[in-house]
């Protein structure tokens, strides 16, 4: 199971597959020659949550490096570059992992 989750934290990681906003479970199965049951049972027993919430955690992670290195991005940029079909998605995804707004956030990271 640790060389699943492994792996799709360096597919993830490397080629960035949670920025196209039509990924499936299927298609990050299919990228590691895999089958979906396999994918979804890695990450609720390594993460404690479904692929849905892994994807988003993963895109607002990415937001929020998007945030601190280019500051004068709209939001609206910076939820498309992520992965989320809109800017109302993004906010939604944002206050329901990390408490706060993209905006508040974005605030407090300025000096």
């Amino acid at each position: 199971m640790d060389d699943l989750i492994l792996r799709i934290e360096t597919i993830m990681n490397e080629e960035l597959l949670f920025r196209n906003p039509e990924l499936t479970i299927r298609d990050v199965a299919r990228e590691l020659a895999t089958n979906r049951f396999y994918i979804s049972r890695a990450i609720n027993t390594h993460f404690g949550y479904s692929f849905t919430v892994y994807i988003n955690r993963k895109r607002i992670e990415y937001s929020i490096t998007l945030m601190s290195e280019f500051p004068m991005k709209t939001m609206d940029s910076i939820a498309t570059e992520s992965g989320f079909l809109s800017e109302k998605a993004f906010f939604q995804k944002f206050r329901q992992v990390m408490n706060d707004s993209p905006r508040s956030y974005m605030k407090k990271l300025k000096p």
